[in-house]
């Protein structure tokens, strides 16, 4: 019977290609190890030449959020004042048919403007998008109402629209290899990944010759590991030392003038502030200093 069992187990067991698109777009490619319908291990696919796409710890610990008890797997209905926490269990029509019934009440009593639609749970794979999903169902419904802005990166996303007219704008991480320098300012790509490759790439551009110079406050991971040059520097000041360094750039005339003149606006009130027309104090590297704490 022992014998039957285990062999019966062994035969159960199996290796399933799969991925994390779990808050991340980097989606690693991963081995999850699954015997009795339960991933027992994940691995990264270490294999993927040339784009070196190798799952990070949170990746590797995918399984705990697969199999944690406390994940929603049913339909739950809230049963107390809204804020109390009390819901109970219902069946997946019931759940539907509330859902249908609610969607059509709306709609006919307020219009589809009345719909609001706020989805997401940090899901990023195009399969089984819980949002896009949503998002689509209520599109072929007549529309709805649903929210802008993004808390990760908003400001950068205004910035290339208004800019350069769309959001997919910048190099590869591939293009870091012809590079000279490489500031990397306010940025951990070895703790936050920032794109699965991107340390693979930043420590090839450094064997290359590159130099990389980190701008932070904190001495992270990837100031001790990729950074020839750590410059801390008092958090919220980053703006003054930009500033200043665009002082050296004008005065030693490093900038160029026919593409700002050619391709810019406001450069002319940016030149004013920079060197001191418009308030009597020029943004020197010593200015700086005193508001950074970085050296002149």
């Amino acid at each position: 019977m022992a014998v039957s069992e285990q062999s019966r187990a062994v035969r159960d067991r199996r290796i399933v290609r799969a991925t994390s698109a779990f808050d991340c777009g980097g989606r690693c490619p991963l081995r999850l190890h699954v015997e009795g319908g339960e991933i027992k291990r994940v691995e990264g696919d270490d294999v993927s030449e040339p784009d070196q796409l190798r799952a990070c710890l949170r990746c590797r610990a995918y399984r705990k959020h697969i199999h944690h008890p406390d994940r929603l797997t049913y339909p739950m209905k809230r049963v107390g004042p809204r804020g109390k926490g009390a819901f109970e269990r219902i069946s997946w029509d019931e759940a539907l048919g509330t859902f249908a019934s609610e969607l059509t009440r709306v709609k006919e009593a307020y219009g589809n403007a009345a719909i609001f639609l706020a989805a997401g749970a940090g899901y990023l794979g195009s399969l089984h998008n819980g949002p896009a999903a949503a998002a689509r169902l209520l599109a072929m419904f007549g529309g709805y109402t649903t929210h802008y802005g993004n808390v990760s990166s908003e400001g950068a996303v205004w910035a290339s629209l208004t800019q350069y007219g769309s959001v997919m704008v910048g190099n590869s991480r591939e293009d870091l290899l012809n590079s000279k320098l490489i500031i990397m300012w306010g940025w951990d790509p070895a703790r936050m990944i920032s794109g699965t490759n991107t340390t693979y790439h930043l420590i090839k551009a450094r064997e290359s010759g590159a130099r990389i110079i980190c701008v932070d406050p904190r001495y992270h991971d990837s100031a001790a590991l990729l950074a020839d040059w750590w410059i801390p520097i008092r958090p919220g000041t980053d703006t003054a030392m930009m500033v200043s360094m665009a002082y050296v750039m004008i005065k030693e005339n490093r900038h160029d003038q026919g593409f700002l003149d050619r391709y810019t606006i406001g450069f002319d009130r940016f030149l004013d502030y920079v060197t001191g027309v418009e308030d009597g104090v020029e943004k020197t590297p010593r200015w700086a200093e005193a508001i950074t704490g970085v050296e002149a």
